[in-house]
Order: structure tokens, then C-alpha cells, then sequence
């Protein structure tokens, strides 16, 4: 991937450090999902677009991996102001080619050598700004070399600079001292222009005394704070921190689409050390954002103090605060596994010094820019210390100062809910009376709103009310409610909850609460009927196994229960798992053509059929090998293994939990079945296949108690054991190797052609 930095430096702000470190940065970041599943404080909320990078974020260099955007970033601004310096001469597009594009160099030149002769398909070239415009672009094009670097994201060693040349920057610095004064746009442009000649040529703290000697004669627009950031840089690369942090923070606080890539080069400095900074500064809003941006860094608590003593509404204070309380947020609750948190909460790691800070400050709310984030922080944090009543009341004065803008209000609703649940003992009428329109709430509208489901923190929240509820409803030993509030593992292997559960789900109608609770509950009916019948069919029970299939309807396709689909009774097996190949190759059966295409339910119906036809000693060879067949490709080593997947039983990968290894691992009823048609065989051939079945059988139960049983096995290691000499093998090879089936197995499996060289070598020796 080939990444150009200050791709076009006319329309980019300008550090070289910032590129030398951040795609180091950006190219080592892991994939990362957001942090609605593990925080409910919603940062956006509170502060502009501008602040957004700098969110907690523990995970990331910065929030949402927001990256130093420089290409492009200033396109349409430029176009704009010299579309309108050139009075829409020449037309938009020719200006933005000009402008923008690597490949209108040539022409700039060729107009360029003809300014004194303007060609005619350019009549604005007569203008006298039009020839400004192409002698800016002459310059511009030729500085933009030496700010363009090319380079491969992952190489860090091999770096390509070109400086620009030194009689270059005298050139573009004696033609800017001769423009006269009066054309403000066009000496702005090209003094703009002499300090990058200057940033990227032999000598760069050059930038420094020409943009003090110029600098109070431009106006304060995008290009002189553009231009801070190349004396910045400079004074960066003399390591005079104090003076290049002065500057970083004068970004950071008068240019906010500057304000990243400000923090980012700001250098974090211990108080002592960062004092040096603020001497360099008279203004209090920028001597507040030294403390913001070094509070990014470390020690936020004490920045937002420091910032609040020199201006108390500062916006910076905000963005640090979000910080503060992301971070607390992340003391209570458990990232990554929301089980192991704790109801009600644990707040013994809590910074209750910097609570107290808050408490105080909100004495005199209206000295503060965001009165209710302040209010919202201080109740949410004051909710994990079980301080509820001070959480409710402060909650209330939040919500006066929220303007009614929709984040903010989902946000404190959210706080409301918590703070309510985070206070039940049990659960009366009165409670879920209570708790039920705001569950509804939170549970069924905030999931279908485009305008909140983006960016509202949500899901860790919601996940957390219902493990709380659950957890209330055990304690009352109402195991039923508890279930349906949060599903654990194991419940329907008691058959009086899974009946009482079915009893439940069949009630109608329900009461709301009920409802609500039927509705998020992960299961229906047919997934509890399936699953009964999956573990039915495998302790033989077909008849059951058939019956409870029949009620297992489709309903709706079940894409979000953790496998693309799932129809219950109608989901088809993607082989015939009536065909015993030598060869185990799933995919190549799926892909093979198939006659008949069974459901899990006319599977079922065929297995009753072959058991019956056993049962009446019709063809038993044939139909006891198609049960083991059957039985077989049902397992994980078959080709049907859309069987037994259920979102109950939970088995969609290659770990088989303990308590299913005996049904979907075991290969008994395979045996069962095989065994049997052996004896019912009548001839070699068929011994000589139903023998080798069993080898299969064999290798099957050799992998499960070998490998597949172990917690800790993941895949095959090349050095383990993957065959042996089964006894099929040695029977096959002994007593069929004058059968066609024989010869079969041969050119088939390698297994078996390996044991058959082995021994053959041992003959021999």
C-alpha cells in the first residue's frame, strides 16, 4: 500500500512529525468493534466533532482509530478562494485540475512560458489575476515536490526526503517581497508558500524568524495557522519544547480542524517542565489548552482543575471530563466479560478526590460550558459508589441544562434506568409497573432509532440491566424469570424448567412484562422443540425425535442466531447422509448432486422408516447400514452437521462442549448400526465395506479420546498420531483384499496405502 503524506501541501497542514510517527501508529493498529458493549458514557454527546480523537480510547492511539488526515483535507476550501479571487475564471473543474491534480504540472509550465502571450482557449490568462493564479501554481507545484513523500506504510526504514532547494526558497522568497501589498490574497498565498519552501529546504528553522517578522501582517485565516504549525515543527526539531508546545496549544485552541494533529505533536511534559510553556503564554484559553493537552496525556483530574481555575467554561475542560469518566466506567465494569461484574456495583477503585472536585464546582453551574455533562458525570460515577438518592437528584438538574438535545436526553434517561435497577432488592408489581415503558424504551425504539442506534452507548448498559434482574430473580429462586432475563447454559437440561419455560412462552396473552420479557428472550419454541428433538433422535427416540420436529416451525430465518440458515423442521442437510463414502471430504458431498434433499425432518422420517423396516427383518444389511450411515454423517465427523446445529445446544464449531462430546463425537449408534449389518451381510463385498466403515469408527473415537475431548486442542499438530493400524484395516487387508472394495480403499485413502506399505515392508524384512 503506497501512502502519500502532504500529498499536496498547497491544501495540507504541514509536520513532519506527525508523519514520521503515525503511520507507524496507524499501520500496527488491531481491528477493534467500538465500545458501546463495554461503556454506557456517551462522549459524543458532549462535545463537537473536533474533540472526538480524543475520547478515552485504552485501546487505540486515538478514538475510533481517527487518523492524521492531511490528503485532500483543504480541496474544496481552496478551490473556493481562488474561485472566488479569479471572479469563477476559469471554470470550477479547470480550476480544481490545476489545483489539485499531479498531472497539470506540464500545462501549468507550458501557460506559465506564456504569460506575456496568453494562448486563446485561455482568454482569462489576459487577466492580471489569472497570471497571479499560474504563477502561484509555478511555485507551488515546485515546492510540492520536495512535501511529497512516497513510501510503503509498513517500511519504516526507507524514507525518501527531498528537500527543496535552496535557490528555490531565495526565488519564491524575492518574488514575495515584490508583490505589492494592496493584492492581500495573492501575498497571502505565496507568503504561505515561502515558509513551506523554507519547512522542507536545507535550512528550516529558517521558518522561524521570517514568520515573525512577517506573521502580523497576514490575516488570521487557515493558512497562518497552517503556517504556526511549520514553526511548530521547527521548533519541535530544536527540541525547544516549550516554545513548539506555545504553538501546538495556539492551534489547539483557534483551530479546531487543526486541533488532532495539535495534540498529537504536542510534547507531555511534567508540570515543572510544562511551566516553561505557559511563560511563553499571555492568553488564558490557550494556557488552558496546554493543560487539556497534556491532561490527554497524563493525570487528566489534575489538568481539569488547572483548566477550571483559569477559565472555568473552557470547552477543553469538557472533552478531558468525558475522559475522566470513561476511565472511572471502565473500574466497575468488566470489559470483555460482562458476566464477571458485579450487581450491585464494586466502587472501591473510584477517585473520589476528583468527585469531590466535581460536587464543588457545581455550586456555581453557570461559570461552566457544559453544565449538564458535569451534572451527568458527577451522578453517574456518584451511582457506583451507591450514592442513588444524590445520582436521582443530580440526574434531574442534568436534564435542565440538557437543551433537549436527543443524545444528551437518551443519555440521562439511560442513567435514570440504571440508577433504578441498581437499587432493587426484589421485584414487585410496582417495579416492573415502573420499569416497564423505559425497558420498552431501551429494549425495542432506541434499537430501530437511525438517529441514537449510531452512537449511542447502549448495549453494555442493557446487557447489564438484564444480568441484574436475572441475578434478583434467583436470589428469589424464581429460576424461570432469571431465565428469561439471562439465559445460562444448562437450564433445559432440567426437564421441570424446560417445561415450566414452555408452559410460559405458550401463555397468551401476557402482561407486559411478560411480554417484554418473552419478546427478548434468545429462544422460541422451536428452538426449545429442536433441541429436544436433536438430543432425542441421538438417544434413539425417533419417534420423539419426529414428533417434537413436526413443532419446530419455521418462523422466521434465523441469521442472527448464530448461523446462516437455520429454519428449523426445513433446514436442509447439505449432504445425503445416507451415503458412507471411503473418503470423510464434507465439502465434496455438499457439492455433489443429490436426487433427494432431506430436511432435518424428513431425515428424521427416514431414520423411523429404516429402524422400522429393521424391526420387521426386511433387507437388514442395507438398512442397517444406511442407520449408520445416518449416524455418522450426523456427527461432527459427517457430512451433516447441520443436524444438530441449534441455538440451544450451541454447537457451531470445531469445540464440542462436554456435555454434547457424547452425542455429536460419539460414534456408538454408528457402531451400533454397522455392527449389525455386518452380521446381516451375505456376501465379501459387503463385509469387506461395513469393515471398513468400522476402521473409520475406529480413527473417529481414537481422534475424540486423543484430541477432540481436550479443552486445550485446537488443531492437528503435524507430529501427532492421525492413524493407526485399525483393526478394520488389519481385517480388510487380511480377509478382503480379493474384493473390489479392497481395491477401492486402495486408490481412496492415503491411511490405509500407507499401513498397506508398512506392512508390506515388514514382510519383507
Amino acid at each position: 500500500m503506497k501512502r502519500k503524506f502532504f500529498k499536496r501541501l498547497l491544501v495540507s497542514f504541514a509536520s513532519l512529525f506527525a508523519l514520521a510517527t503515525s503511520v507507524y501508529v496507524y499501520g500496527c493498529a488491531d481491528g477493534w468493534w467500538g465500545y458501546s458493549y463495554v461503556s454506557s458514557f456517551t462522549p459524543e454527546a458532549f462535545t463537537d466533532d473536533s474533540y472526538k480523537p480524543f475520547f478515552y480510547a485504552p485501546e487505540e492511539k486515538f478514538y475510533d482509530y481517527t487518523q492524521l488526515e492531511y490528503i485532500e483535507k483543504y480541496n474544496e476550501d481552496i478551490v473556493t478562494e481562488w474561485q472566488a479571487y479569479l471572479r469563477d475564471k476559469p471554470k470550477k473543474s479547470d480550476l480544481a485540475f490545476y489545483l489539485l491534480n499531479d498531472s497539470a504540472k506540464s500545462d501549468i509550465e507550458s501557460l506559465y512560458n506564456q504569460l506575456d502571450n496568453p494562448v486563446a482557449k485561455h482568454p482569462w490568462l489576459a487577466d492580471e489575476k489569472g497570471k497571479k493564479f499560474i504563477t502561484f501554481l509555478h511555485f507551488a507545484k515546485a515546492i510540492e515536490i520536495s512535501s511529497t513523500n512516497t513510501f510503503s506504510s509498513w517500511d519504516y526504514e526507507d524514507r525518501i526526503v527531498v528537500q527543496t532547494a535552496a535557490s528555490l526558497v531565495d526565488e519564491v522568497e524575492d518574488f514575495y517581497n515584490k508583490i505589492e501589498k494592496k493584492d492581500t490574497f495573492f501575498k497571502n498565498r505565496m507568503w504561505f508558500q515561502v515558509l513551506k519552501a523554507k519547512f522542507y529546504g536545507p535550512d528550516r528553522a529558517s521558518v522561524i524568524p521570517f514568520f515573525e517578522a512577517t506573521s502580523s501582517a497576514q490575516p488570521k485565516n487557515g493558512l497562518y495557522y497552517r503556517a504556526v504549525g511549520y514553526v511548530a515543527g521547527a521548533y519541535y526539531q530544536q527540541e525547544r519544547y516549550e516554545k513548539s508546545n506555545a504553538l501546538f496549544a495556539l492551534l489547539f485552541n483557534n483551530a479546531s480542524d487543526k486541533r488532532h494533529e495539535a495534540l498529537y505533536n504536542f510534547r507531555p511534559l511534567s508540570a515543572d517542565s510544562l511551566e516553561l510553556t505557559l511563560q511563553q503564554i499571555e492568553e488564558k484559553q490557550v494556557k488552558a489548552s496546554v493543560w487539556a493537552m497534556n491532561g490527554y496525556y497524563h493525570d487528566a483530574a489534575t489538568a481539569m482543575a488547572k483548566i477550571y481555575a483559569l477559565q472555568p467554561n473552557s470547552p477543553h475542560l469538557d472533552f478531558l471530563l468525558t475522559r475522566w469518566v470513561n476511565e472511572q466506567e471502565s473500574t466497575v465494569n468488566e470489559y470483555y466479560n460482562l458476566q464477571s461484574s458485579t450487581y450491585p456495583w464494586d466502587g472501591s477503585k473510584i477517585d473520589r478526590k476528583t468527585l469531590s472536585w466535581l460536587a464543588e464546582i457545581l455550586k456555581q453551574p453557570k461559570k461552566l460550558h457544559n453544565p449538564a455533562l458535569v451534572y451527568l458525570a458527577y451522578g453517574y460515577v456518584n451511582m457506583f459508589i451507591n450514592e442513588h438518592e444524590l445520582s436521582k437528584q443530580t440526574f434531574v438538574k442534568a436534564e435542565k441544562y440538557s437543551k433537549g438535545k436527543p443524545l444528551m436526553m437518551a443519555q440521562i434517561r439511560l442513567f435514570k434506568i440504571l440508577n433504578e435497577v441498581a437499587q432493587l432488592k426484589t421485584i414487585q408489581t410496582k417495579d416492573e409497573e415502573q420499569l416497564l415503558p423505559e425497558l420498552v424504551w431501551l429494549y425495542q425504539e432506541v434499537p430501530q432509532d437511525s438517529a441514537l442506534v449510531l452512537t449511542f452507548r447502549h448495549d453494555y448498559a442493557a446487557n447489564w440491566i438484564k444480568t441484574a434482574l436475572s441475578s434478583i430473580y434467583n436470589k428469589d429462586n424464581n429460576s424461570l424469570m432469571a431465565e428469561l432475563w439471562n439465559s445460562e447454559p444448562g437450564f433445559f437440561d432440567n426437564s421441570e424448567q424446560g417445561a415450566a419455560m414452555e408452559k410460559f412462552l405458550l401463555q397468551e396473552p401476557k402482561n407486559g412484562w411478560n411480554k417484554l420479557a418473552s419478546d427478548l428472550y434468545p429462544y422460541s419454541l422451536s428452538d426449545i422443540y429442536e433441541s429436544r428433538s436433536i438430543y432425542a433422535y441421538y438417544q434413539q427416540h425417533i419417534e420423539e425425535a419426529i414428533d417434537l420436529m413436526k413443532r419446530a416451525t419455521p418462523q422466521e430465518a434465523r441469521i442472527d442466531r448464530g448461523y446462516d440458515g437455520i429454519y428449523y423442521q426445513a433446514a436442509e442437510l447439505r449432504g445425503n447422509p445416507f451415503n458412507g463414502k471411503i473418503k470423510d471430504c464434507n465439502d465434496c458431498d455438499h457439492a455433489a448432486p443429490q436426487k433427494v434433499k432431506y430436511t432435518k425432518l424428513d431425515f428424521l422420517v427416514k431414520v423411523g422408516e429404516l429402524r422400522k423396516n429393521i424391526d420387521q427383518g426386511i433387507d437388514v444389511y442395507t438398512n442397517a447400514l444406511l442407520l449408520g450411515n445416518a449416524y455418522y454423517n450426523s456427527s461432527y465427523f459427517g457430512n451433516a452437521r447441520v443436524f444438530y446445529y441449534n441455538t440451544i445446544i450451541g454447537e457451531y464449531g470445531n469445540y464440542i462442549g462436554t456435555k454434547n462430546q457424547p452425542y455429536i463425537l460419539g460414534m456408538s449408534n454408528a457402531r451400533k448400526y454397522y455392527e449389525m449389518a455386518l452380521k446381516a451381510a451375505q456376501n465379501k463385498e459387503q463385509r469387506a465395506k461395513v469393515t471398513y466403515l468400522l476402521a473409520k469408527v475406529d480413527r473417529n473415537e481414537f481422534y475424540t479420546s486423543n484430541y477432540l475431548s481436550r479443552e486445550d486442542y485446537y488443531w492437528a499438530d503435524p507430529t501427532q498420531t492421525m492413524f493407526k493400524a485399525w483393526a478394520g484395516f488389519k481385517t480388510l487387508k487380511n480377509e478382503y483384499s480379493d474384493t473390489k472394495y479392497y481395491q477401492e480403499v486402495i486408490r481412496e485413502c492415503g491411511y490405509f496405502r500407507s499401513y498397506i506399505a508398512q506392512e508390506d515392508s515388514k514382510g519383507r524384512n
